[in-house]
């Protein structure tokens, strides 16, 4: 059975630049290094839209926002620094469909433009959201073991070199749990 290709993007960070900002530093003695024992690339599923924005001077502006498919955070991101490319069998399967992702997108992203009205003092409206689509977006992930000798996790986005934490880090977590920990609900 041939499977189908799914849209993804090229990792801008190698494996070797991925476990050099992975390693973590003492905070007292700074030579003091915790390296990854294992380091792996994964693909997690996100839905992209294109919103329109607009301002109080009636300008507009499109950006490229995404919700991740599987608890539904809401980011945007650079189009610029996204090479198209195709993976064929992603690990993580959606865990939301496209409504859904949707209508987080327009919860999230107008919480997001009010809070950046306030701070910016200047008024931002949510005009239009595009059509979404899916795509399988890459992150590089380090795992470490604490002295107490559980397991532990780092990701980092391997397009934008940003450590992902709080909301990120549960996306992973729910990932994981469901694909690795609990396959057979899958």
């Amino acid at each position: 059975m041939k499977l189908k290709p799914q849209k993804s993007y090229q990792p801008r960070v190698s494996q070797a630049e991925a476990k050099e900002l992975l390693t973590l530093r003492g905070k007292i003695f700074r030579s003091r290094k915790n390296v990854p024992y294992q380091l792996e690339l994964i693909y997690l599923p996100y839905y992209f839209f294109k919103i329109l924005v607009k301002n109080k001077k009636g300008e507009t502006k499109e950006f490229l926002s995404a919700v991740d498919a599987i608890v539904g955070n809401f980011s945007i991101l650079e189009p610029a620094l996204l090479e198209p490319a195709e993976i064929n069998e992603p690990e993580f399967k959606p865990r939301l469909n496209l409504e859904e992702a949707k209508s987080a997108l327009l919860k999230q992203a107008r919480w997001f433009l009010y809070q950046r009205s306030l701070s910016a003092w200047e008024r931002y409206q949510l005009v239009e959201v595009g059509d979404g689509e899916m795509v399988f977006y890459p992150f590089w992930v380090g795992y470490y073991q604490n002295k107490a000798r559980a397991l532990e996790f780092l990701a980092l986005d391997a397009i934008n070199q940003v450590l992902q934490g709080g909301e990120g880090r549960k996306v992973f977590i729910f990932a994981f749990a469901e694909s690795r920990f609990y396959p057979e609900k899958i």
